[in-house]
């Protein structure tokens, strides 16, 4: 499942960066050195996973604590509990995955050359 989600960052990763490649055209040709551009390229990655972490942790867990609130105390089945564990191991995922998904669009954004910006 994993490695699906990886070929989907990496389509959207490319189709971002078909979009981009003006942008980081200029970059280089200012200056920019190939890592920087393969870092502005994961680090839009990895602040995109951050994003999409938090948010699914909140609703998760707003989702627990309201399934939680609606349980009635007679009830033989114990009420639902958030699984933090579960939480910490899909952010950190989520992350790999992320990363992942954006090397081979990184890489290909590093090899773009300057003189196409001219163009």
């Amino acid at each position: 499942l994993l490695f699906v989600s990886a070929l989907g960052l990496i389509n959207i990763g490319l189709a971002s960066l078909e979009q981009r490649t003006h942008e980081l055209l200029i970059r280089r040709a200012l200056g920019a050195t190939r890592w920087s551009i393969a870092s502005l390229v994961l680090g839009s990655a990895i602040i995109l996973a951050l994003i999409v972490s938090i948010a699914a942790v909140a609703v998760s867990f707003g989702l627990v604590s309201i399934a939680s609130s609606f349980w009635d105390a007679s009830s033989p089945v114990s009420p639902p509990v958030y699984p933090y564990e579960a939480a910490i191991g899909a952010v950190i995922a989520a992350f790999i995955t992320a990363l992942a998904g954006s090397v081979v669009p990184a890489i290909k954004a590093s090899r773009l050359q300057p003189a196409l910006a001219l163009r």
